[in-house]
């Protein structure tokens, strides 16, 4: 794309410099790592570098096109062209979108949104489609895909350059259907301008990342962006839809904030589009009665958890009333979905214990998870967990070790993602007063997986909670590699080998 093409989609710019109007732009990015010969570089302040501190080093590099906030002091000594703009985070989003031929209009978009959930139900959606046969891309916490490629997630929603770019690919691939998780803090960023979002889901609100949004109001509104940029356009002749947990107090917010068409779901109100009934659950299954369009369908998930059910619901809807899918065909599907990694996934080596690996890390999410396999328990529930540490929200800390102590036998503190927290600072303000249940602190996680492996009895079950499927531990500003799934896979070999 031409230099003039592109940045004719600014407004408020001041140009300076050599004249590139007709160069033959490379590519668009932030990254001074990512510079070519005839790139855009858009200069960023971010929280750890500002990116105009970098603007000679990126034009010996071969940029030839900067956007700026701050003109340099010696830039008529680049050989290059400056627009300066009000907000370089506002322009990335409008230039990327530009850039990439403007993907997420070519796309089905869905982006679901909620403090839990988010990962269960997309990957459950990108699961069907397959299933029937479609080809996805899926942006969340576990990875970034695109089709079969799998790229590891930093952020759960990467910015808005890195967004349109992973759109262009997946539409390269042959994807007509893309799912993203939508953050609060990318939704509350500008992360996700100029995603043309076709179909949003709000899952839950439950106390979560107070430490930026500093109250539930205003955590609400964050989520309730989402809903609010759909827009009040038809794609491909139809509304945009939203489809919204009525369970939830915080339902009304979204439902006020958006223009989209409303389907709802609920685990018992009959009202909704979609409800259920007759729920049972077995050891790593739960079967339940679905009504929708006034039928009954029994269906079958490998998971547990009443809050799993709340998740296939949003898929359900998803699948049927978005997509179009008859219903018969998306029971199919469901039939052969397998779970997802790190969320009430159940670890089966042979052992005479149960092992489940979850990602519960929330006060709502940890009590869900608590409370389910509590109910299950013939002999001691013994929970391993810790909590992310470095400017996160501790004022959480509390509550999440009186659930802990409420529901567990035993309890093996570890590290979580301290980053430059000490291990057991955190546990202190998760342990408070609390003497009732025994406990133990082991900072290193593999060694506390093994110790409470080790200690496990017959019949007894074991929560690995926090982890899921992340991969990685954040260890000062170490992206340390990490598989929780795997570490207590192999454990559970080490430990019948003996």
């Amino acid at each position: 794309m031409e230099v003039k093409e592109l940045v004719s989609v600014l407004s408020d710019t001041q140009v300076l410099g050599k004249d590139y109007s007709t160069l033959e732009l490379s590519s668009i990015v932030n990254d001074t790592r990512k510079v070519k010969e005839n790139s855009c570089f858009i200069a960023i302040k971010g929280e750890q570098f500002d990116g105009h501190q970098a603007l000679a080093s990126v034009v010996k590099e071969g940029a030839k096109l900067l956007i700026v906030e701050d003109i340099p002091d010696n830039w008529q000594e680049m050989d290059a062209m400056i627009v300066k703009v009000t907000s370089t985070y506002r322009a990335q989003a409008i230039l990327a979108n530009k850039f990439y031929n403007m993907p997420s209009q070519q796309l089905n978009l869905v982006a679901v949104t909620g403090t839990n959930g988010k990962t269960t139900t997309s990957t459950m959606i990108s699961d069907l489609l397959m299933a029937l046969g479609r080809k996805t891309g899926l942006v969340g916490t576990i990875h970034y895909k695109v089709d079969q490629t799998y790229y590891p997630a930093v952020n759960t929603t990467p910015n808005a350059l890195e967004l349109q770019s992973l759109y262009a690919e997946m539409l390269s691939a042959g994807c007509k259907d893309a799912i993203i998780e939508a953050s609060s803090h990318a939704l509350s960023l500008g992360r996700i301008w100029y995603s043309d979002v076709d179909c949003a889901i709000f899952t839950n609100l439950t106390r979560e990342h107070l430490d930026f949004h500093k109250t539930m109001e205003h955590y609400a509104y964050a989520k309730s962006l989402l809903f609010a940029q759909m827009g009040q356009q038809f794609h491909s002749g139809k509304p945009r839809i939203a489809i919204i947990n009525l369970e939830d107090p915080y339902h009304e917010v979204m439902i006020a904030a958006t223009a989209a068409d409303i389907v709802t779901y609920s685990l018992s109100d009959t009202k909704a589009t979609a409800y259920v009934s007759d729920i049972e659950s077995q050891r790593g299954t739960t079967t339940f009665v679905l009504h929708y369009a006034g039928k009954a369908h029994t269906v079958k998930l490998p998971m547990l958890g009443e809050y799993n059910i709340s998740n296939y619901l949003a898929a359900f809807l998803t699948m049927t009333i978005y997509y179009g899918f008859p219903v018969e065909d998306v029971l199919i599907a469901t039939s052969e979905f397998r779970g997802v990694t790190g969320r009430m996934q159940s670890i089966d080596e042979g052992q005479d214990f149960t092992a489940i690996v979850d990602f519960a890390h929330t006060s709502d999410a940890l009590e869900r998870v608590l409370q389910e396999l509590s109910s299950r328990k013939t002999r001691k529930l013994i929970a391993l967990t810790g909590h992310s540490g470095g400017n996160r929200d501790s004022g959480a800390r509390p509550e999440l070790g009186d659930l802990l102590f409420k529901y567990a036998d035993e309890i093996v503190f570890t590290a979580d993602n301290p980053r430059f927290e000490g291990v057991d600072k955190i546990v202190s303000e998760l342990v408070q007063q609390h003497t009732e249940k025994p406990y133990i602190v082991i900072e290193k996680r593999e060694e506390a997986i093994e110790y409470a492996i080790t200690h496990a009895g017959t019949d007894d079950i074991i929560l690995f909670a926090g982890k899921g499927g992340e991969a990685y531990q954040i260890i000062k500003d170490e992206y340390i590699p990490y598989d929780e799934v795997a570490v207590v896979r192999n454990t559970l070999k080490k430990q019948l080998t003996k």
